[in-house]
């Protein structure tokens, strides 16, 4: 089953790629070159651990749609992306969570969560891949983790924080409860600052791109949420408006050479597995 799931994931990831080689090929240029190397074994179990935490608490608060056609069709989508994103040590799950929210979410690790509500905001798979870069690039970039310090013990893939999930008690077990509710506060309410944002979009843009999507999707689905936009943000919200990235998108589409491609944007096939 494993050998068939790949032949099968090989074969639509090639499907992505039918157009648009050459900047595809830049792109994967510039994701390589922006990459990091994170080499120590303990950091990346209490990466994982930790966002396997966190993921639960992300299902506490909404429901996963049960749907194996979507929820098959995300996934393929997504690993095909994670192929791509510079942390093979890493294995990314996809789900997709039952509500009207137009939301999307990551959890450290590789968990990474879409919602009803933005699929049906979609136009096109180039949008959803779009979006799934950006949530892929919080990973790849360790946002949660830098911003929380997690880091497992120097030596040991079994100590520091990374046993804090193991069935530590007392001051550990509260400082690893601590900084879940942290965590919870950024995807739930703060959001991202600006800088981690713009790099999640920049990222996302050229993750895309390298598998073969029109690079302009992510851009086009933020101008079609700002309708949505509360006119009067949360003042302990973090998350920068969309004006301001789809601006800085402008910048980033501009400077790489991205404004003018014939990428793909394939719409018979997500309106096959998401809209029907």
């Amino acid at each position: 089953m494993k050998t068939l799931h790949k032949i099968v994931l090989t074969v639509f990831v090639c499907s992505l790629i039918w157009i648009g080689l050459a900047d595809a090929g830049e792109a994967r240029k510039r994701i390589s070159s922006m990459a990091n190397d994170y080499s120590n074994l303990s950091d990346i179990e209490a990466e994982i651990r930790f966002g396997r935490d966190l993921s639960a608490r992300i299902l506490g608060n909404y429901k996963l749609l049960k749907d194996e056609k979507k929820n098959k069709y995300i996934g393929l989508i997504g690993t095909g992306l994670s192929q791509y994103a510079g942390r093979p040590e890493l294995k990314f799950y996809f789900g997709i969570l039952e509500t009207d929210e137009i939301n999307a979410f990551a959890a450290p690790g590789g968990y990474v969560f879409i919602t009803t509500g933005a699929l049906v905001q979609m136009e096109n798979e180039a949008q959803l891949a779009a979006v799934l870069g950006h949530e892929i690039a919080h990973v790849v970039k360790r946002h949660v983790v830098r911003k929380l310090n997690i880091k497992g013990d120097q030596g040991s893939a079994t100590g520091g924080f990374a046993s804090m999930i193991g069935g530590a008690t007392g001051s550990f077990r509260e400082a690893f409860e601590h900084s879940l509710l942290e965590a919870e506060e950024i995807l739930f309410k703060k959001g991202y600052g600006i800088e981690e944002e713009i790099e999640a979009d920049q990222f996302g843009i050229l993750l895309s791109s390298a598998a073969g999507y029109a690079p302009d999707a992510l851009r086009n689905f933020l101008i079609k949420c700002k309708r949505f936009e509360s006119g009067n943000p949360k003042t302990d919200s973090d998350h920068p408006p969309h004006e301001i990235r789809i601006q800085k998108m402008n910048i980033t589409l501009q400077a790489e050479g991205l404004l003018n491609t014939n990428n793909a944007k394939i719409r018979k096939r997500f309106y096959d597995y998401i809209q029907k």
